[in-house]
């Protein structure tokens, strides 16, 4: 199924949503692929013709950022597809894009010669316009033998990792097992094709990756190895996994995976290092192409937390976001966002039991709507964005507007850089509430494994017992028991006691 393919429609209009809730234009912008926000709000948009637009204030700006129109290929499901903010943005500038590149000069479908799909990083300057040379590329050649199936997500982990979602191009690279459910090449474990990629930002392999050592090799260059196993893969045996998400509101990994099925099936993945998810043997629960012939899987294959059927009208799976906690009421805590393009719905994902259960939160997106979701800031607080496909595309934010909103974290150490021993002053007080009247409670986590403490008072003194470098953590509730909309943190760099100076002697 073609994800990314055209859909005619009249023009859409609101969605429809629970009482609270409203669905608001951001901006008309041609085919928005995908959405990334950085520090100081603005809001960063890759299009499918691979130009990446900047909303700022409120605003498109007129010229895109960057245009990679004259290197890439944007037929089928091609183009630019991914873009994620280094987590030290403000320092560096940096941002990366996973686009569709023209390596031969032509754009063929299941040909000898066909581009190839890259993640690259570029600088993003201060007036929003990006330098082209400014590019590195950090994993090339990965196979669009068939135009569709690139997948093409972007996101950063809690661990400062690059996590990338690459499809199984369609067709098989090699020729050898055919196409649609019949492609193996997600079952080849030497190249980049059906899998969940993880690298640091500089392209290198994270320590904790967990095919390393003998039989295995780098596939950042070529898109596969000689070797029987490539670095850079976290998870595999994917089809499309079109998009990825993290959970802020974990102190650990919480990775979700988006796949796109074939007939039967749509399915979301705990985001698992190492696992295999069972592609092309399996699809959904059950064994590829079936609704009922649903064994447990075999030893090594890990099965979807949740998958639904075609025979209810919605039939792709695309974009998903967890809710930040304190942002919206609390029915909707831990609760999990998926959009469906074909039949044009958001549902919320929440755990019952063992288990899942999805309910409709919008509906009358249209067919054809829905492609990235992302939560990013709205005032004080942070509201849902959303990418639509229909009549040409749009970027659309959903918000709540609650009688009572979210406070917001800040947080300061003085000293920042201490001697072990000494204490350090962790500082709130910059810390507010947009509604008048409401108190704060301070959670106070230091980093150092010590449990969490609870505080009235908007600063609290404490002094670490080993040298090296923490993490400390603020997170503020109101009155009315809501969390900030952020986790506020600060590091503090411990250092070890001077050494005694040297007494002579005679």
């Amino acid at each position: 199924m073609a994800v990314l393919a055209s859909a005619a429609a009249p023009p859409a209009g609101a969605a429809t949503l629970p009482a609270g809730f409203t669905d608001t234009l951001v901006t008309t912008v041609p085919r928005p692929t995908a959405l990334a926000f950085t520090p100081d709000g603005a809001l960063l948009v890759a299009t499918q013709p691979a130009l990446l637009r900047v909303v700022s204030g409120g605003t498109l700006l007129a010229t895109p950022a960057l245009d990679l129109s004259a290197v890439a290929c944007t037929n089928a499901e091609r183009g630019l597809l991914g873009v994620a903010v280094d987590p030290a943005f403000a320092d560096n500038g940096f941002i990366y894009v996973y686009y569709t590149f023209n390596k031969f000069g032509s754009c063929p479908q299941n040909a000898a010669l066909t581009p190839v799909n890259r993640v690259s990083r570029f600088v993003l300057g201060p007036e929003n316009t990006v330098d082209r040379t400014t590019e590195t590329v950090l994993v090339d050649n990965i196979p669009s033998p068939g135009g569709i199936h690139n997948a093409g997500d972007l996101q950063f982990g809690r661990d400062g990792n690059l996590y990338v979602s690459v499809g199984d191009g369609g067709c098989d690279y090699l020729g050898d097992s055919g196409c649609g459910g019949a492609n193996n090449a997600s079952r080849d474990e030497n190249v980049l094709l059906g899998k969940v990629l993880r690298i640091t930002p500089t392209g290198g392999i994270p320590a904790d990756n967990p095919f390393q050592g003998l039989g295995t090799g780098r596939c950042n260059l070529t898109g596969g190895t000689a070797a029987a196993r490539c670095q850079e893969t976290f998870a595999w045996g994917l089809r499309n996994p079109f998009r990825i998400a993290f959970d802020a509101n974990e102190t650990g990994e919480r990775l979700f995976i988006n796949d796109v099925g074939l007939n039967q099936w749509e399915e979301i993945d705990a985001g698992i290092a190492g696992a295999d998810y069972g592609w092309n043997v399996r699809e959904g629960h059950c064994l590829n192409g079936s609704t009922t012939n649903c064994p447990a899987p075999p030893a090594g294959m890990t099965d979807p937390i949740y998958d639904y059927s075609h025979a209810g009208g919605c039939r792709s799976i695309t974009g998903g976001a967890f809710v930040p906690a304190g942002v919206w009421p609390v029915a909707y805590d831990g609760a999990y966002l998926f959009a469906d393009y074909v039949c044009g719905r958001i549902f919320a994902l929440t755990p019952t039991g063992a288990g899942f259960t999805a309910t409709i939160f919008a509906d009358g997106l249209g067919p054809g709507s829905a492609v990235h979701l992302a939560f990013g800031p709205h005032g004080s607080t942070r509201a849902l964005y959303y990418t639509n496909y229909r009549s040409g595309g749009a970027v659309q934010r959903i918000a709540y507007s609650a009688a009572n909103r979210a406070p917001r974290a800040r947080l300061t150490a003085t000293p920042s850089t201490v001697p072990i021993g000494d204490p350090v002053t962790l500082d709130g007080a910059t810390s507010s509430d947009p509604d008048p009247g409401d108190t704060l409670t301070y959670v106070w986590d230091f980093g150092d494994r010590s449990p969490t403490v609870k505080t009235k008072d908007p600063s609290i003194s404490y002094t670490y017992a080993a040298a090296r470098r923490f993490i400390a953590s603020l997170t503020v509730y109101d009155s009315h028991a809501h969390r900030s909309s952020n986790t506020a943190r600060v590091a503090i760099d411990v250092t070890p006691p001077a050494p005694s100076p040297l007494t002579s002697k005679r």
